[in-house]
């Protein structure tokens, strides 16, 4: 498959789902404040702002680039589709809200993560949908032959998704359970996508 069609397929996932993601920010305006002891005791560092903007980026890259045989790109496509309708169920039905008002910072990153919150509203934590698709891009990309032959690709992106992990947390964008809940649903989509896609286009091959 080229790349110019691998980007079509993620583009008709990806760009619906931002869509229907900024509506609901716009329609939805409180949650559940699901804030524990644990959430409190973890401090604000906005400086984490420019790894949790790598998401987009490096899932695009991954899937369009890294991703070649087919079985697993069509594994990949439907598990984020898996991904972007639960989490968008959630969104709808479990809204949960983050309260962020008191954390600011006047520094270049204090001022990114100021006009991401305005993009990107405290109300759709719950679960993160950065951990899950972070989470879910390290798993596919495991099934890549860049993964087999390239013995850093998997760490690669163990830390980086850990990392996208830690700064929903500093950034205070995310409770606490909200990242365990994003890789276990990271975990389902990609074990549904192995069942219902992967299993069954080896067989058929």
């Amino acid at each position: 498959m080229s790349k110019k069609v691998k980007a079509k397929y993620l583009l008709l996932i990806l760009l619906p789902y931002l869509i229907f993601y900024f509506f609901i920010q716009s329609a939805i305006t409180s949650g559940y404040n699901f804030l524990t002891e644990f959430d409190e005791l973890i401090p604000f560092v906005p400086e984490f702002i420019w790894i949790y903007h790598t998401i987009l980026p490096i899932i695009v890259l991954t899937v369009v680039s890294l991703i070649e045989k087919k079985e697993v790109f069509f594994t990949a496509i439907a598990g984020f589709l898996f991904a972007a309708l639960i989490t968008s169920a959630f969104y709808v039905f479990l809204p949960a809200s983050y309260p962020r008002d008191a954390y600011i910072d006047s520094s270049t990153s204090g001022y990114l993560v100021e006009l991401t919150r305005i993009i990107d509203g405290p109300s759709n934590t719950f679960p993160s949908s950065h951990v899950t698709f972070a989470w879910l891009t390290v798993l596919f990309v495991g099934l890549s032959k860049y993964a087999n032959t390239c013995k850093w690709v998997r760490p690669a992106y163990f830390f980086w998704a850990l990392l996208i992990s830690v700064s929903t947390l500093v950034l205070k964008q995310h409770f606490i359970i909200d990242v365990f809940s994003g890789i276990a649903l990271a975990l389902i989509c990609y074990y549904l996508g192995k069942r219902l896609i992967f299993e069954r286009m080896l067989t058929t091959n």
